[in-house]
């Protein structure tokens, strides 16, 4: 807290919108073909609500460094990895028997 006081403007980046979470991945991982969109991959990025786009550019990185492409599968699996790592997410989820 006491690094924000240095910055005269303070920017809050919030999470993508459902809508923006689904056109990014078809932007990202299905090359842009919409109907590649299925009803399960759209479910999957529903649950995704702090998801932002830097998570899409640190899942593109590691395509790069591994020199692969994931399949949308694969690209999905690697964003819920990315979302779960997030204080907001961990914070939210219950331990053990405690809610």
């Amino acid at each position: 807290q006491a690094a924000l006081r240095r910055f005269t403007f303070k920017i809050k980046f919030k999470p993508l919108t459902a809508e923006q979470r689904e056109r990014m991945f078809v932007t990202e991982a299905l090359g842009g073909k919409a109907d590649l969109l299925t009803d399960e991959l759209r479910r999957r990025l529903s649950k995704l609500e702090q998801l932002c786009p830097g998570d899409y550019a640190a899942v593109k990185r590691q395509t790069d460094i591994l020199a692969t492409e994931f399949s949308p599968d694969e690209f999905l699996d690697q964003l819920e990895a990315e979302h779960r790592i997030k204080p907001e997410v961990r914070e939210q989820r219950g331990m053990g028997f405690v809610q």
